[in-house]
């Protein structure tokens, strides 16, 4: 029997499921084959399915947090969750996922378990000011990664503001707030603490980034611009927490939560780097 065509299962939480052969399709109990389509940010409650799944990426990276241990199945891989296991699956990355879904049994909503959704958090409050000529199109995807990225450190209820400037206004900034007369990458201003018992989101402060240092930065070391202004975001927000990569016992924390966020190295990690080398360089001479 040729397949060509599935059917669509309907959702409501914006991910695609094509079913070509299961219990929703051709009847079939003993195994079902589906193509999955996951926009970036999904996730899915946890579940203890009655099934084996296997999942093939095609494109994009799928995240399986099984029994609590992360796995990340990139495009090319293969990923297998056993039955009984606890499992949440969930798309951490920037893109769609595109994968390809195998369970025996055939997946039923009854065989999956599915655990009811924990207490939707308050929602974060993102803005983004643009005073950059060509910044207009950073707007929608800043708030789009400062939202995934709240969520990753759980945090909820929250307002975060961030501003899009050139190198003259941040070279301003730098001036004004730390006695540093050049332009720089990006800057932090936490809110500090609002008397216990205020009204509305926590506001965590602002962060403003330079996109000219960006569009530079990202030419010499060979990066894209958009994994630029993603590092300068992450670095931005985990300053604003309280990290601080200035303490050496904090450093590592931080260069950790920035490749959590990033989901490759970030700032911190680069600048370690950097300075073991001179401390090796040093010690040779």
């Amino acid at each position: 029997m040729r397949l060509r065509k599935g059917k669509v299962i309907p959702r409501d939480d914006g991910k695609r499921i094509e079913e070509f052969v299961g219990a929703a399709t051709t009847g079939t109990d003993s195994a079902s084959v589906a193509r999955m389509l996951a926009p970036p940010g999904w996730s899915e409650p946890a579940q203890r399915p009655e099934f084996d799944e296997v999942v093939l990426v095609l494109k994009g990276e799928l995240t399986l947090v099984v029994e609590g241990r992360r796995e990340r199945i990139a495009a090319g891989e293969v990923g297998l969750v056993p039955r009984g296991k606890r499992v949440v699956y969930r798309n951490d990355g920037k893109g769609a996922c595109d994968y390809w879904s195998i369970c025996a049994p055939a997946f039923k909503p009854e065989r999956a378990h599915i655990e009811p959704p924990a207490p939707r958090a308050q929602e974060n409050v993102v803005t983004v000011q643009v005073a950059h000529p060509q910044g207009k199109e950073w707007g929608r995807q800043l708030t789009a990664w400062s939202r995934d990225y709240l969520r990753r450190l759980s945090l909820s209820d929250c307002e975060l503001s961030l501003s899009v400037v050139d190198d003259r206004a941040i070279r301003r900034l730098n001036r004004t707030w730390r006695d540093k007369d050049k332009a720089t990458d990006v800057l932090s201003f936490p809110a500090g603490e609002l008397p216990r018992g205020t009204p509305g989101p926590r506001p965590l402060g602002d962060v403003v980034i330079s996109l000219d240092t960006a569009k530079r930065q990202a030419k010499e070391y060979g990066r894209t611009l958009e994994s630029e202004m993603a590092r300068y975001l992450a670095h931005g927000l985990l300053h604003l927490l309280g990290h601080d990569h200035e303490r050496p016992r904090d450093a590592k924390r931080m260069a950790a939560l920035e490749e959590e966020l990033l989901g490759e190295r970030g700032m911190v990690a680069d600048s370690l780097q950097v300075d073991a080398k001179a401390r090796r360089a040093r010690s040779l001479m």
